[in-house]
């Protein structure tokens, strides 16, 4: 650290590492668990059994006999890893993938190895000279880690407040005026808070606009949400020339990888054949290359829609229940992820560290996460759990929160630091 007044990147590392630090010393985070097998509903951690409300396995198929089957096949025939770039050569797996993909999008596919890879990918190529973004401020880590290369080409890209429609239409009527092609990014479902994008407004913007494209990361909505899982976007409209969505094969798909889904063939080929980390880095393996097939067949058959069905229960119990407990849920949307904000970092911590003692794993959230003083709990649940678990994971909260809660920490935005100089120094 440079000597005198501490400057605002310094003390924003710091604060970072504080409570990153201080959610570790807890056990709360950075964990390791120490079962031999996993069942998808249950953890040990320090010893202990906890039921698992921290996995993003919405459908429960990460642990499925037929996707292990598969993987384990892959690798029987092809290794543990296929050594080459896909731009040189990859494996046969990869056609069967994107023919089923093709089937569940009913539109162009490309495979990235993650999501973040994906976005890196796509959007140097889609947005060029000329053109601007409007990113809506909440859209996930991954996607503003991607408009940091357009800046640096010198393409504009303005942050617009999140789900804002008014301030949204003005960004949107004043760029589309003054470039030639404008680009809104956003989340379908947001990772943290569990809210959702208003993808058919954002839609009608579009068609009022020529100029005018979206692109959505539906990491959060792929798989659980959708005729044969296609998300949380393609579920509010349909396919649009203007429309680019990004999903995880590693969340409610239960394999690894990614997929972008485009409308059009030639923009869908232009990003596989020049994308940067399509053409620089390595494959899938096959291991979840083949559990991606299984998965793939289980989103086209009726299977899906029994799984897709607990799930919708769940989450009308989940909604019911932190309604009745009147717990500061921050929104009620009807996704499998749920924020309890309590305030302060040391608040959320100590709730979350009291949850554990109850048996129940919560992700605690705090700066940079989310904003100082907005702390809280992610509550994710999955078709492994039962009703009964998640009723009594509600009670504990409950209980716990009404014990704990009291004055928040000090709100303020994150760009006035001052507040935080001397913890930082």
């Amino acid at each position: 650290m440079r000597t005198g007044r501490a400057s605002r990147h310094e003390r924003l590392l710091t604060l970072f590492e504080r409570n990153a630090r201080a959610s570790q010393k807890r056990g709360l985070s950075g964990l390791r668990v120490e079962d031999r097998n996993l069942d998808g509903a249950w953890l040990t951690i320090g010893g202990r059994r906890v039921v698992n409300f921290g996995s993003c396995a919405y459908t429960g198929l990460n642990t499925d006999p037929r996707l292990k089957a598969a993987a384990k096949d892959a690798i029987d025939r092809f290794g543990p890893v296929f050594s080459s770039s896909p731009a040189y050569t990859s494996i046969g797996l990869y056609t069967e993938l994107e023919e089923r993909l093709r089937r569940i999008f009913h539109a162009h596919v490309v495979v990235p190895a993650t999501t973040t890879l994906g976005h890196l990918a796509a959007l140097p190529i889609l947005i060029g000279d000329g053109d601007a973004v409007l990113v809506d401020s909440q859209a996930h880590s991954t996607v503003h880690l991607a408009t940091q290369i357009l800046m640096a080409e010198g393409i504009p890209v303005n942050p617009v407040a999140h789900n804002d429609m008014e301030l949204l239409t003005a960004a949107v009527e004043d760029a589309c005026n003054r470039f030639d092609q404008v680009w809104y990014i956003a989340d379908g479902v947001y990772s943290m808070l569990g809210d959702t994008a208003p993808v058919a407004r954002v839609m009608e913007l579009v068609d009022r606009h020529e100029n005018l494209h979206a692109y959505f990361d539906d990491a959060h909505g792929f798989g659980w949400k959708g005729i044969n899982g296609r998300g949380w976007v393609l579920d509010a409209v349909p396919w649009h020339p203007r429309l680019v969505v990004a999903v995880s094969l590693a969340k409610s798909f239960g394999a690894g990888g990614a997929a972008l889904a485009f409308p059009d063939k030639a923009m869908a080929e232009r990003v596989q054949m020049s994308g940067g980390t399509m053409v620089f880095s390595g494959p899938l393996h096959p291991a979840q290359l083949g559990a991606a097939i299984a998965s793939a067949d289980i989103h086209l058959s009726p299977e899906l829609e029994e799984r897709q069905a607990v799930l919708h229960h769940q989450i009308e119990v989940m909604r019911a229940g932190l309604l009745a407990a009147d717990l500061p849920v921050v929104n009620t949307d009807a996704t499998p992820l749920w924020f309890v904000r309590i305030g302060g970092s040391e608040q959320a911590f100590e709730l979350c560290r009291r949850m554990m003692d109850d048996g129940f794993y919560l992700n605690v959230s705090a700066f940079p996460v989310v904003p100082v003083g907005q702390a809280g709990l992610r509550v994710t649940h999955t078709v492994y759990h039962t009703d009964h678990q998640i009723e009594a994971m509600l009670e504990s909260l409950a209980r716990h929160f009404r014990a704990i809660a009291g004055p928040p920490e000090i709100v303020f935005d994150i760009s006035d630091l001052a507040m935080t100089e001397a913890e930082a120094s």
